[in-house]
């Protein structure tokens, strides 16, 4: 467990950060978050996640205006109390404190939480892992390219794979898939790299974004657009990308088995090649 969080202007012992029962945050999900990756101690992709952040809380009319100096410098101070070397920082920045009332008021003052969480990733050498993952009704609300806390949808689709021994759980719309509950979805199929175009769908993830350059730099062939169930299920080869899963392969959906269950070898040409451009 981390030593130090830091929570508006001022770095308190994990037990004692606390946040009003009245922080709209806590009572509506009034609130945005980032998850940043740390690799050998090192903040790994800051900007793409403080243009996210600034997108979410223009999105939601925030009182705040986004320092990147100054959360650079906090996350390098964390990184360093709690003697972080390979895991996630956890930004959350709530609208404030207001008397219980659905619509807000203006220039509430914005709580700002940061704390730290060690983590293994799963990186693409020796003990490299496909995983299994099922696939779930898109139920979220109709802004996921907005990065809040209102997870309730994933979270019950996390569970329900958590239930039938799955990594992730896949979302679809009809007959399309959109993306995952805590990642974005790849799917390969005659050495054509398929994802959702980043619209208002899906949430334009960060290591998505990094990714798409990589392939564009390796003079592969990257298609942005809407594929379905079936097609899905008869890919090549599917990965996921998120900040904590960075490049994971999918190797069964639901009962089907991709790839005959191995690991693609594009795919992990793609993980292996990701990993070193941000290391």
């Amino acid at each position: 467990m981390p030593n130090f969080v830091y929570l508006n202007n001022k770095y308190v012992n994990f037990k004692d950060a606390k946040i009003h029962i009245e922080d709209r945050g806590f009572q509506f999900s009034d609130s945005v978050y980032e998850v940043i990756k740390v690799l050998n101690n090192k903040i790994i992709d800051l900007d793409f996640h403080i243009r996210r952040l600034k997108y979410s809380t223009k999105e939601l009319n925030f009182n705040i205006r986004i320092n990147k100096n100054l959360l650079t410098e906090i996350f390098i101070s964390i990184v360093k109390k709690n003697k972080l070397s390979n895991g996630i920082i956890y930004l959350q920045i709530t609208r404030g404190l207001q008397s219980r009332e659905h619509a807000y008021k203006k220039n509430l003052k914005p709580n700002i939480i940061i704390y730290t969480a060690k983590k293994k990733f799963n990186l693409p050498n020796k003990n490299y892992k496909g995983y299994k993952a099922i696939t779930y009704p898109d139920i979220r609300w109709g802004r996921p390219d907005i990065k809040t806390t209102s997870l309730l949808a994933n979270i019950l689709a996390a569970t329900e794979a958590s239930k039938k021994g799955a990594y992730e759980t896949i979302f679809f719309k009809g007959k399309k898939i959109t993306e995952a509950a805590h990642s974005n979805v790849w799917i390969i199929k005659n050495h054509k790299i398929i994802t959702h175009p980043a619209n208002r769908e899906i949430l334009k993830g960060v290591t998505r974004t990094v990714l798409i350059n990589v392939i564009k730099t390796q003079g592969l062939k990257l298609i942005e657009k809407e594929f379905s169930l079936n097609e899905l299920f008869k890919s090549d080869e599917v990965f996921i990308t998120s900040s904590g899963s960075l490049v994971t392969p999918i190797t069964q959906v639901d009962k089907t088995k991709i790839n005959k269950g191995k690991i693609g070898s594009i795919t992990k040409a793609l993980a292996l090649t990701f990993y070193k451009s941000i290391t």
